[in-house]
């Protein structure tokens, strides 16, 4: 991880942040895991990336998120209820929602058509923050009180470092639309 990628995020404003290491603090997990919690200053969700960072791919990252922007993708709200840590190549540790809503789709899918259209094959992205890349062994999963985190923008940032020195550097947000449909007039009935 030394080299600098590039991807687009969003990462969680302090209150939110917050109330997400409140949770694992109540279960001990970040006792559990010590040194091996990935920093919540860095803490986010993954839309797209990483790439080596360079000339294409950050024209490519560009041009996905103001496909975003110009197809005025609305904000929706995540929910963190659980967290769970899953043995694949690393044992990752993360914090899971309550389902997949449909707006997360649409932002995934648009990126994903953008980038594709620049020659960048990506996927696998689903609702999560990871809080260790590198615990040491699997848990189960385990129930929390529920956490809503709005997703309001998208981030183009530039990871760098490593270690305690890994940095995220926002590049360009992207807002998303207003995520409150137009409430309807109501109608006089009585005049």
């Amino acid at each position: 991880m030394s080299q600098a990628r590039i991807l687009i995020v969003t990462q969680p404003k302090s209150p939110v942040r917050h109330r997400l290491r409140a949770r694992i603090s109540a279960l001990g997990l970040d006792e559990e895991l010590g040194e091996r919690l990935f920093s919540p200053d860095n803490w986010h969700q993954t839309w797209c990336g990483p790439f080596d960072s360079g000339q294409e791919a950050l024209l490519a990252l560009l041009a996905a998120g103001k496909a975003v922007q110009e197809a005025q993708l609305k904000a929706f709200e995540l929910s963190f209820n659980r967290v769970r840590g899953e043995v694949g190549d690393r044992i990752h540790w993360s914090l899971r929602t309550r389902g997949r809503p449909e707006p997360f789709n649409q932002l995934l899918t648009t990126l994903q058509t953008e980038l594709e259209s620049h020659g960048f094959k990506d996927g696998g992205h689903r609702p999560h923050i990871t809080i260790s890349y590198r615990a040491l062994h699997a848990l189960p999963t385990r129930r929390i009180d529920p956490v809503d985190w709005l997703i309001d923008e998208i981030q183009l940032v530039e990871r760098t470092g490593t270690g305690k020195q890994l940095r995220y550097q926002v590049l360009h947000r992207w807002p998303l639309a207003s995520g409150s449909p137009p409430r309807p007039q109501q109608l006089r009935l009585f005049h």
